[in-house]
């Protein structure tokens, strides 16, 4: 059985550290914020997460603590607790903008981390960030923010919960149910996309929640031999798209073939599957005739249910 993929938790004692030592969300009292954005370097809960993220790539980006790839850059851009973050982005809060608890209801929530971190402006109008809450030479005295009572909680104690997670599915944030160690070992028969030369292909596996892995170009070869190692992220209830292109320099790189993998379906907890794939020719290539395969391991590794 294969060993299990290390977590960046595992991987870099410094964000573990960094972990224990917030005690709480960046944006509500959720005491086990297992998400990050990474641009601010803070932790947040799921429900924040899917507002952070619903704001856009532009100006949050959103990282999973136990499934995503860190770098060391992104861990010691990392605040060091949400207190000290907090001292200067929620230094002056008006009492109109009502901190979220962890249960409270999702509009109150987006509006106040809206004004967190864009502003009272339209970013489409004001092409810039203007923190509401931040510590500025026109706040010049401390106001606290007052979390919203009761009254504002969710309906149904799950409405948040279930708005987070239609977010993370329609936003590439759904929870994972693993990962995926793939083996590309080789592609053949691929179809000549250049005139004057084979094709220059790579190979792209992509887990339709917004993370791709790909492999290094192979430069003038239809057979080509990639023999490289890569990991994704995976819901095992969404297929894997699989594609292959050809590197163009001067124009955008062309597809070449697709298929998918069922991960729930043809991939087994722990083992090694191996795969001789039958690749799907783009349209404009089929007249080449070309029955194009795709060779390729993978062992899933399931996280243990929580």
């Amino acid at each position: 059985m294969a060993e299990a993929r290390k977590t960046p938790l595992e991987i870099f004692p410094k964000l573990a550290q960094i972990q224990k030592q917030w005690t709480q969300c960046a944006d509500c009292n959720d005491k086990h914020p297992k998400w990050a954005e990474t641009s601010r370097g803070i932790l947040i809960c799921l429900q924040c997460s899917g507002v952070h993220r619903s704001l856009g790539t532009h100006i949050s980006k959103v990282r999973s603590l136990t499934l995503d790839n860190w770098t060391q850059q992104m861990v010691d851009q990392m605040q060091a607790s949400n207190l000290e973050f907090n001292n200067v982005f929620e230094y002056h809060v008006p009492k109109e903008f009502m901190k979220p608890t962890e249960k409270t209801r999702r509009d109150i929530r987006a509006k106040y981390i809206k004004a967190k971190y864009v502003g009272l402006k339209e970013f489409s109008v004001s092409k810039q960030c203007i923190p509401a809450f931040h510590k500025s030479k026109t706040q010049s005295k401390p106001l606290p923010p007052v979390f919203a009572p009761k009254q504002y909680d969710a309906e149904d104690a799950e409405d948040d919960a279930k708005a987070a997670e239609n977010d993370a599915e329609h936003a590439g944030m759904k929870e994972y149910s693993g990962v995926i160690q793939i083996h590309a070992v080789c592609a053949n028969h691929l179809p000549k996309a250049d005139l004057l030369s084979d094709s220059d292909p790579y190979v792209v596996f992509d887990n339709q929640l917004g993370q791709t892995v790909k492999s290094k170009v192979i430069d003038n070869d239809n057979d080509p031999k990639w023999n490289e190692h890569l990991v994704l992220s995976v819901n095992e209830h969404i297929p894997v798209a699989i594609r292959i292109y050809d590197e163009d320099d001067i124009s955008s790189d062309d597809l070449l073939c697709t298929s998918s993998l069922s991960v729930d379906k043809e991939c087994k907890n722990g083992e090694e599957v191996k795969f001789n794939m039958t690749m799907n020719v783009e349209k404009k290539y089929q007249k080449q005739k070309k029955h194009a395969t795709l060779t390729f391991t993978v062992i899933y590794n399931k996280m243990d249910a929580q």
